[in-house]
């Protein structure tokens, strides 16, 4: 299989767990730049996430889950604490550093933050003994811990976790989290880019990305773009990637699709003998509508699947377990039974 064929399945697995149709406009700042969102339940409810989570996620979380079960004395279990997890939701206010202004949040069942409560209240009471150092405070109905200075928690009861890399970014994200700071429901950041129910995934740009300097001059499409967001999905039995790239005029949307058309010409010229590329590269569709360039990439569920399989039996082999006939690994990794259900959201 040709390397360039594996992009978009690859891709997907490294997702780990992905925006459904709507964006949590409520839980995320006004003042965000960029978005990224994984809807975990609906991951999970497609044929690829099914596979991604009970073939990769969960097996190759069973092995430490383990060890930190008998090290704290807790009951933790990998396909619980994959199945507990709702939505991740990360995003930025700023695009110059944006690792210092970005926010993690993370929904979960109630069960799997019982958990992270429990575990961090056990790090504050070891105090110095404690391997990672972390000091609890409370302000009204939210507890925050201090990470090794290095990271700030926030726990909202029945709500999300909050994490970010200073105490006053977690503390923002708290405020719009319990409704005291204005959230996106307030502006269209991330709007006008159409449908979205059937995607998993979600990336978003705002305004204002490509005034910087940091875009490499070989960039010249993300140069021509105002606003875009990238969605995955999956729709029968095709996983698609859809691409919007919002303009400021038609004569630049118009320039943009010629730049897409002509990326896409490059590609079926540099590989006529790779079948995997020559279909994905056909199932290619441009169109404009109101200042907007929409791609869509499809690509059939069962050639994901197995490139993934391939992927997975040659990681299996690279770490010495190598996979027995019909594409299970050997017995020395430690069996999982089922797959993480669907928990309902809080």
């Amino acid at each position: 299989m040709k390397r360039i064929a594996l992009i978009l399945p690859l891709f997907l697995s490294l997702l780990n767990p992905a925006l459904a149709g709507s964006i949590p406009k409520e839980e995320v700042s006004a003042d965000a730049k960029w978005l990224i969102h994984l809807d975990a339940v609906q991951f999970r409810a497609t044929k690829v996430g099914g596979f991604i989570t009970t073939e990769l996620l969960e097996k190759k979380l069973s092995q430490p889950v383990e060890q930190l079960k008998g090290k704290l004395k807790l009951d933790l279990d990998a396909n619980k604490i994959v199945g507990g997890i709702n939505s991740i939701t990360l995003y930025g206010t700023d695009y110059q550093s944006p690792q210092d202004h970005a926010v993690l949040l993370i929904r979960t069942s109630p069960e799997l933050q019982n958990i992270v409560v429990g575990f961090l209240a056990g790090m504050v009471l070891a105090g110095t003994n404690a391997p990672v150092q972390v000091i609890q405070t409370q302000e009204g109905g939210v507890s925050f811990y201090a990470i090794h200075d290095k990271a700030y928690c926030a726990v909202l009861p029945g709500k999300v976790i909050a994490i970010g890399r200073s105490r006053e970014v977690t503390e923002n994200a708290a405020k719009v989290l319990s409704g005291k700071a204005p959230s996106l429901t307030s502006g269209a950041a991330f709007g006008g880019f159409g449908d979205m129910k059937e995607s998993f995934f979600f990336l978003g740009i705002a305004e204002g990305f490509n005034l910087g300097h940091n875009l490499p001059p070989q960039a010249k499409l993300l140069q021509l773009t105002d606003a875009g967001r990238v969605a995955l999905g999956e729709d029968a039995d095709q996983v698609f990637l859809s691409l919007a790239l919002r303009g400021k005029t038609p004569d630049v949307v118009a320039q943009m699709q010629q730049v897409v058309q002509g990326i896409i010409a490059i590609g079926s010229l540099s590989q006529p003998q790779d079948k995997d590329l020559g279909h994905l590269l056909q199932s290619i569709k441009v169109s404009t509508a109101d200042n907007v360039v929409n791609v869509r990439v499809d690509y059939p569920v069962d050639r994901v699947i197995t490139q993934l399989s391939q992927a997975r039996d040659k990681m299996l082999r690279k770490h010495g377990n190598p996979p027995e006939a019909g594409g299970k690994e050997t017995q020395n990794l430690t069996p999982q039974t089922g797959s993480a259900a669907a928990p309902d959201t809080n």
